[in-house]
């Protein structure tokens, strides 16, 4: 009898991907469409990654997305992926890590669950991961969003003081953003992305936040035009 190596033993198939670019609402640009559709070409037959979601603005309705936030979740080791260009946020997580880093209410894991739309994954397991997960998913961290809120502005006053008013600006942003997320968490309210923080902090009374964060949303926009 002979005995079959390992060279000569089939290779397990891939469970065939289920692919959706028709989440995507609007892209920031054509390079990060040309850059997403090649990571998903590509992850079509690495068996390492298990899915991509996109997140954020581009996946909700609004009018403006500036950016596009991606999510990978994938086994065994981390997939090479080529570097995103700037206007894609991308984050990577190990799946054996994924469902206890949301029992302990990881902030951005949490947004993509609830806010996200998949991309590509194999055999249904985001859309599985997000059935078992919505409900019960924590709200972001008060003390967290409070203490970023205070770094951001801190840092944003040093950027002002040495003349660098754009930057600054952009840490202002940052730093209304995370004082929004504050408040609504501490409203019961989970905050959707930056765009329509302003319509949420309306509704829970907080006028003068969301005058203050629409503003400045609105002077990112100034600057990115020029």
């Amino acid at each position: 009898m002979t005995q079959q190596t390992a060279a000569d033993q089939e290779v397990p198939a891939l469970p065939t991907p289920t692919i959706c670019l028709e989440a995507i609402r609007r892209w920031p640009n054509d390079e990060s469409r040309a850059w997403t559709l090649s990571a998903i070409e590509q992850g079509i037959s690495n068996r390492n990654l298990v899915a991509i979601v996109a997140t954020g603005s581009s996946v909700r309705d609004v009018a403006y997305s500036d950016d596009l936030d991606l999510v990978f979740v994938y086994q065994n080791c981390l997939p090479a992926m080529p570097r995103p260009p700037i206007s894609i946020d991308l984050r990577g997580y190990d799946e054996a890590e994924v469902t206890q880093r949301l029992a302990e209410g990881h902030d951005y894991l949490s947004w993509t669950v609830r806010f996200g739309q998949v991309l590509l994954e194999r055999g249904g397991w985001w859309t599985s991961l997000r059935a078992d997960w919505f409900d019960r998913l924590c709200l972001p961290s008060v003390t967290e969003a409070d203490a970023r809120a205070e770094k951001a502005k801190c840092l944003s006053m040093e950027l002002r003081e040495a003349g660098d008013e754009d930057a600054a600006d952009e840490l202002q942003l940052s730093s209304l953003t995370h004082i929004s997320r504050a408040e609504l968490s501490r409203a019961h309210v989970f905050p959707k992305s930056r765009p329509e923080l302003v319509g949420q902090l309306h509704k829970i009374g907080q006028h003068a936040l969301a005058g203050q964060l629409s503003r400045a949303l609105e002077r990112r926009r100034i600057i990115s035009q020029r």
